[in-house]
């Protein structure tokens, strides 16, 4: 079965990761598919998903959640995986509201 991700949406390769990301130093919950929370580490956020650090073996497409005090959970998939780092594609959108909010709790480094 292929799951059509949000970064397939665009025809144009070109627009495909168009959203500009933060980077943040964030405390947050990982939520597993068995309802487990494990501590992560928000390092990067933008419209399209999250950057996440976490002592948790993750598998590219499997779906989790992400919990963020002061902010509904996200839900999203695994993008991609990388020595105890992951991206996090949101199911939805992330508003530009709700980035401010978790750059604002972070340590803002940079747009990248």
């Amino acid at each position: 079965m292929y799951r059509k991700i949000a970064s397939d949406i665009s025809p144009a390769l070109i627009e495909r990761r168009c959203a500009s990301r933060h980077l943040v130093n964030l405390g947050a919950l990982l939520i597993t598919p068995l309802g487990e929370m494990i501590p992560a580490t928000v390092t990067g956020v933008s419209t399209r998903g999250f950057r996440v650090k976490a002592d948790y073996g993750v598998t590219i497409g499997r779906s989790v959640g992400l919990a963020i005090p002061g902010l509904p959970r996200y839900v999203g998939w695994v993008a991609w995986s990388y020595l105890g780092e992951f991206g996090l594609e949101g199911a939805q959108e992330i508003t530009e509201d709700a980035v401010e909010h978790i750059v604002a709790l972070g340590t803002p480094s940079a747009i990248i």
